[in-house]
């Protein structure tokens, strides 16, 4: 408001050169200059009155709004960087956790394989010993058989000696001897 005083002052003031310069018009006894500065004065004034509140109202508003704006604008941009570091840590975050599950992995990877080879190495040892305790009872068995074997064997050729050199004589001795014997077990006495 100060400057359209000010305005209206050096216009004023400019008034009387422009009446001065040979113009003749007049109404009501003042210039035509005069009343067409007072007419530029009085709309312009009226048009500021009138339209002071409702500008004022909308500047008002409108710069509540951008600030508004603004606030929210500075919430979300800090909102976005919580949420970017936020995601940045869990990141972080899963990068050790991948790191240590891989370590965990290897580890256990080398456990298995650990437990595997014992295993291994006890089923084997074990299968050896099946090995070993079977091939012992078969040598056994075989042993048995060969000895089973030789004494048939042994008792044949035995018998077919006992046939060819044995005489009737022999058989005779021999007869009796043996009844000898088993009568002096019976009675008691042993030869």
């Amino acid at each position: 408001m100060r400057k359209l005083v000010i305005a209206v002052v050096v216009w004023g003031a400019a008034l009387p050169a422009w009446a001065s310069e040979g113009s003749a018009e007049t109404f009501l006894g003042l210039p035509v200059v005069l009343w067409k500065t007072l007419n530029f004065v009085g709309f312009f004034g009226l048009l500021a009155y009138l339209l002071a509140k409702p500008m004022a109202a909308f500047f008002r508003t409108r710069r509540e709004g951008i600030g508004r704006q603004l606030e929210e604008a500075t919430k979300q941009r800090q909102e976005a960087e919580r949420l970017n570091a936020e995601m940045e840590q869990k990141v972080a975050s899963l990068e050790g956790e991948i790191t240590a599950m891989q370590e965990r992995l290897r580890r256990e990877g080398e456990k298995e394989r650990e437990a595997l080879e014992t295993q291994g190495e006890a089923e084997a040892a074990r299968f050896l010993a099946q090995v070993d305790q079977e091939a012992a009872r078969r040598v056994e068995e075989a042993r048995a058989l060969l000895s089973r074997e030789a004494a048939g064997v042994a008792a044949e050729l035995a018998l077919e000696l006992l046939e060819k050199e044995l005489t009737e004589a022999d058989r005779e001795r021999i007869f009796t001897s043996t009844l000898e014997r088993l009568k002096a077990r019976a009675a008691g006495g042993v030869q």
